[in-house]
């Protein structure tokens, strides 16, 4: 364990890719996928500051494998893009699904 890590729990991992910024990328591809980066950028650019949004990207795609890279089709060529990878589409609805029921209960 490297020095001012936590240790890992059994959620880890979930608690990583349910970020707020993270969050977000996982939505909007799980609406349209896939979607070029630029068109991720200009959609979250005013929830998030560039920076986040790269190290978001890297994050989700390299070190998760929650979404993938992937070439799209644009005007001038091939362009970068990224497609929410399948396994984790019904991740994405169960957080929204127990995110409701929380939700429920705490209005009760």
């Amino acid at each position: 364990m490297v020095a001012g890590e936590k240790p890992k729990d059994e959620i880890w991992a979930l608690r990583k890719a349910i970020t707020r910024p993270n969050y977000a990328v996982m939505e909007l591809l799980l609406k349209k996928s896939p979607r070029t980066t630029k068109e991720l950028y200009s959609v979250l650019e005013k929830k998030f500051t560039r920076k986040t949004l790269i190290i978001t990207l890297r994050e989700l795609s390299l070190d998760l494998n929650v979404i993938q890279p992937t070439h799209i089709r644009t005007e001038k060529g091939y362009g970068l893009g990224y497609r929410l990878n399948p396994e984790i589409k019904d991740v994405v609805k169960g957080v929204q699904k127990l995110s409701a029921i929380i939700e429920s209960i705490i209005q009760k």
